[in-house]
């Protein structure tokens, strides 16, 4: 129990549930028990344990860190009581509740920037000292006995972003970018139109029915989207544009900024320091097909003067951060 735990992702702990590979089932976080592998046995068991903030609450102090007055705090904000309220319950004075929040902000904050450190610094370990496998097989024979192992490794029908699939790749082979292209390609795991998502089918593939001239012709078609972004200030009504060479997943780096205080519009990063993220909404707004055979470079400048006709379009009524 300790060790599903302890190791459990935060899309885990929400849920309640992971997945073991080993038994072919889910295990409970909150009790431990084996709940079985359908969807409708794990959600059964799982309701039982409350509401998805109930079950973390009544996880213990090793595993979460809070005190008993922080989870009564916690259960009362996601009940929507009000600063008063919640001071008259903890009896204490509504500042007093107020710098409780603030604390518990502040830690939360602390907390993204330090599991970003340990992804980086544990991943960098995993990858330089401890790869378990050298070299993918060049054989397509060899290719299909060992796939299998890579794809135990996923739970059926769940899906998984392309950051979650790395992560459970990479501690078994560096370079796991070739490992989610045969795992798509041989039919273990489905990738949607975009490549945000993937999930693994519930069903065995029968590797001799996988015809490999399909499965490289589908592979080619496949395009990575480029284009325009915009973050947009609701409170202040000024935005920042930008180009982006790849629209899967283009906010992910700009929020991360953001909240570590590096962004690279400083007049931005005042505002979001003020108003805080749910003030800005984050938007593609424009997208370029690549041009047939087109280098990078040209790539990068057809997209730098689509920037600058859409700025035109916009007139007086876009207001920009400068940059």
């Amino acid at each position: 129990m300790n060790e599903f735990v302890r190791n459990a992702s935060i899309d885990d702990f929400k849920r309640g549930y992971v997945w073991n590979s080993k038994n072919g089932e889910f295990i409970c976080l909150i009790c431990g028990e084996g709940i079985g592998n359908s969807d409708e046995s794990k959600n059964s068991h799982i309701i039982e344990h409350g509401s998805q903030i109930e079950r973390l609450l009544s996880l213990e102090k090793k595993y979460t860190g809070l005190t008993d007055i922080q989870k009564e705090l916690l259960q009362m904000i996601s009940n929507k009581y009000s600063d008063k309220e919640i001071s008259v319950n903890l009896a204490c004075t509504e500042s007093t509740v107020r710098n409780m929040r603030f604390a518990l902000r502040e830690r939360a904050r602390q907390a993204r920037a330090f599991l970003a450190i340990m992804d980086l610094a544990e991943g960098e370990r995993v990858v330089t000292y401890q790869p378990k496998l050298r070299n993918f097989p060049v054989k397509e024979e060899k290719r299909k006995a060992l796939l299998p192992r890579f794809a135990d490794l996923f739970e059926p029908n769940k899906e998984y972003t392309e950051l979650e699939v790395k992560k459970i790749i990479k501690p078994i082979y560096e370079d796991d970018a070739i490992i989610r292209r045969y795992l798509v390609d041989y039919g273990y795991l489905i990738r949607n139109k975009d490549g945000s998502r993937y999930y693994k089918k519930s069903e065995e593939i029968n590797m001799k029915d996988v015809s490999r001239k399909e499965l490289i012709n589908k592979y080619k078609e496949q395009e990575v989207e480029q284009g325009i972004i915009q973050i947009y200030n609701k409170e202040t009504g000024y935005s920042f544009v930008d180009i982006s060479k790849n629209l899967y997943k283009p906010f992910e780096a700009s929020k991360f900024q953001l909240n570590l205080g590096i962004f690279k519009c400083k007049e931005l990063q005042g505002d979001w320091r003020v108003y805080g993220e749910n003030a800005f909404e984050f938007k593609v707004i424009e997208k370029l097909k690549p041009r047939e055979g087109a280098t990078d470079k040209e790539n990068l400048s057809d997209l730098k003067e689509l920037l600058k006709m859409w700025i035109e379009s916009q007139g007086e009524t876009l207001k920009l951060y400068s940059r």
